[in-house]
């Protein structure tokens, strides 16, 4: 009994593992075979490019009677018509049955099969399938020039064709922009937040056949007039020529008006206006059109002297700025005089430009208590009076004039500022730059310092005491941490130490 059911068992296992290898090589015959059709599948299918020429074979192992080719189910060609006119001409049907097609379009894209009569009157068949590949193209709405206000919201679309189907991206300025594609089809929403939003932005399509395909259109963002000036005071004199200059950038562009004295210019032969087109700037993306708009004066007489205004407007607001055309003095500007001073009087020397005669100058100096002067008390009310000095000027040629003049009666080891002014017969030039000074003696000032050198000095001061208390404080910790270092070995190998000595006493204790 018990061998029966052993038996019993050992048969089931057996028919068992027979059915399981049964099935794995009925499996791996399943796979293989559909493996082939797929393959068969592959090489049937042309990818071939635009333009291109291909040729589809027909079973041509045997003679035939006719053959006749189709594309999805329109006949395309068949043997037995012998009128060709109707077959389109980059189809040509070879003696073979092969079917060749040239200038693949596009169009050419689809199912093509092959039907073949043989001889002993059996239809035998082929299918063949064609993709054309082609680059890329796209386009883009809206396009062109669009001129939006700030807080306006709009909204890009971009669609491409290809095969294989394109990838889409947006180039914002030159910059990629991150957005979701959907089929065909890349869609992006603006929020107009800035001027710095203006310039191209681009769709870009690729599929590796041909070259990118770019389309794109151009935002400018609108804005008020802003108004620049070249020069806010323009010195001349009668019978001269002058240019009034002024620059605007505006979206779009501005309307611009000269007024002399609050009253509107009138032109002639004589007071012109003009514009010219600044071409931007290479170093960096200048979209926005800077115009220069000059009113030219010839011939300039003492009724065209005054104040000018530039005034541009567009539908978004306008601005204005104000020149001066004047015949005064250009503001004086000290040299360094290098002689050496006396403990009780200083050289000054100046330089002014005036285009007419100069008649005079006007200079005032005064003490400064030297103890007192640090940045945080150049302001406060210890200064004493002003001492003012009118000082003829000397006869020179040219615009260009250079002064002397030496300050007698000064204390010794003493501070001052100074400050000077010309004039001519327009009036009175703008006030010089402060200039302090020091005479002869224990002081800590150079010979001539303004406001600006005596801050620069005492920033660069605190500047270099600061970075030398950081090393400082850096070189104390590198000591401090080395030192510690050093301690704790130290204090390791002496508890090591005295361990093995206390082993060693107790080990001879214990032999005695």
């Amino acid at each position: 009994m018990t061998h029966a059911i052993l038996t019993a068992c050992h048969i089931i296992s057996a028919a068992v593992f027979f059915a399981v290898a049964s099935s794995d090589l009925t499996s791996s015959d399943n796979i293989v075979q559909i493996s082939e059709l797929r393959l068969r599948d592959e090489e049937l299918t042309r990818r071939v490019l635009e333009n291109d020429t291909v040729l589809l074979p027909c079973d041509n192992h045997f003679t035939f009677q006719y053959v006749r080719w189709f594309k999805e189910d329109q006949l395309l060609v068949d043997s037995r018509d012998s009128n060709e006119t109707l077959t389109p001409d980059h189809i040509r049907l070879w003696s073979n049955g092969s079917l060749q097609i040239s200038q693949l379009q596009p169009s050419d894209t689809g199912d093509y099969s092959c039907a073949l009569k043989t001889d002993n009157d059996t239809e035998v068949k082929k299918m063949h399938a064609i993709i054309v590949q082609y680059a890329p193209t796209v386009k883009i709405e809206p396009e062109g020039v669009i001129e939006l206000p700030i807080g306006a919201v709009f909204q890009v679309i971009c669609e491409a064709r290809g095969v294989p189907q394109p990838k889409l991206y947006w180039r914002w300025n030159g910059k990629l922009v991150d957005n979701e594609m959907i089929g065909n089809r890349l869609s992006m929403q603006i929020e107009v937040g800035s001027r710095a939003q203006t310039g191209p932005i681009d769709c870009v399509a690729n599929n590796s056949i041909g070259d990118l395909a770019v389309t794109g259109m151009f935002l400018k963002v609108q804005f008020p007039p802003e108004v620049r000036l070249v020069q806010h005071i323009v010195y001349t004199k009668v019978g001269l020529r002058s240019d009034l200059e002024c620059l605007i950038e505006a979206v779009p562009r501005a309307v611009v008006n000269w007024f002399h004295h609050g009253v509107p210019m009138t032109y002639d032969s004589r007071i012109s206006r003009y514009e010219t087109e600044l071409q931007p700037n290479g170093s960096n993306l200048q979209f926005n059109t800077v115009i220069k708009h000059t009113l030219a004066i010839r011939n300039v007489r003492d009724s065209d002297l005054g104040l000018y205004e530039c005034r541009a407007e567009n539908k978004l607001g306008f601005k204005s700025a104000a020149i001066d055309l004047t015949g005064r003095p250009m503001p004086c500007v000290f040299k360094i005089n290098p002689g050496v001073q006396s403990s009780t009087s200083h050289v000054l020397v100046w330089q002014t430009e005036s285009l007419s005669a100069l008649m005079e100058f006007k200079l005032k100096f005064r003490q400064i208590p030297s103890a007192s002067i640090t940045p945080q008390t150049l302001d406060v009310d210890y200064k004493t009076e002003w001492t003012i000095l009118t000082i003829p000027s000397e006869l020179s040629a040219g615009p260009i004039h250079i002064t002397t003049y030496t300050l007698h009666g000064l204390q010794p080891a003493s501070v001052y500022e100074v400050v000077v002014f010309a004039r001519n017969h327009f009036g009175w030039s703008e006030s010089s730059k402060i200039v302090r000074f020091a005479t002869g003696g224990e002081v800590e000032l150079p010979n001539y310092s303004t406001e600006a050198e005596l801050y620069s000095n005492e920033d660069f001061s605190s500047v270099e005491n600061e970075e030398q208390a950081k090393e400082d404080s850096v070189h104390l910790n590198e000591v401090y941490d080395s030192n510690t270092s050093i301690s704790a070995t130290s204090s390791l190998w002496s508890f090591a130490y005295l361990t093995f000595l206390t082993l060693f006493a107790i080990l001879k204790y214990n032999l005695l």
